[in-house]
């Protein structure tokens, strides 16, 4: 699919030169594992879509040594071994409980704001918060939006305040 000019190394990673590839960047570098994968697939990578290294070394680029996955699974990976802060949540609108990096929630950043699951149950909630308001209804399931935290690095559970509604 992507022929590939050169290989170029530079910093932590490996660039191929594919002068075609329609996310190049202007000196025709694309990172090597995403068109590697690519190739393997068969198609362009979605912008959910990253190439893990299995055996962490980012230059071994060979197809044994790649996997492909999405974005939250990936930062899910790396978080075990940094210890990441998670939060395990439960989306306001269909209650689907989910987990998302501390830093990444509206519980941290502002009070009284809210994640959902996904972006379509986020327009769905700010829709009927939008036409209906604060009813005693949303205010309980944006209080019950935090469900816990923990550290991904030894899974230990930390005390929850719970986000006022």
């Amino acid at each position: 699919m992507w022929k590939i000019e050169k290989v170029v190394s530079k910093g932590d990673y490996n660039y191929a030169i594919v002068w075609d590839h329609p996310f190049k960047t202007k000196n025709g570098y694309v990172l090597e594992h995403r068109v590697i994968m690519e190739n393997h697939l068969g198609r362009l990578l979605d912008s959910s879509e990253v190439v893990h290294h299995i055996n962490e070394c980012k230059k071994d680029n060979r197809i044994e040594n790649l996997r492909l996955m999405k974005i939250g699974e990936h930062e899910s990976i790396h978080g075990l071994q940094k210890g990441h802060i998670l939060v395990e949540m439960k989306c306001p609108q269909c209650g689907k409980l989910f987990v998302i990096r501390k830093n990444q929630t509206f519980y941290v950043k502002k009070k009284g704001r809210y994640n959902c699951c996904s972006a379509s149950c986020r327009g769905k909630f700010s829709r009927n918060v939008q036409l209906y308001g604060l009813t005693p209804e949303v205010e309980l399931a944006i209080s019950v939006n935090l469900v816990r935290e923990f550290s991904s690095l030894d899974n230990t559970e930390q005390t929850v305040k719970q986000q006022d509604a």
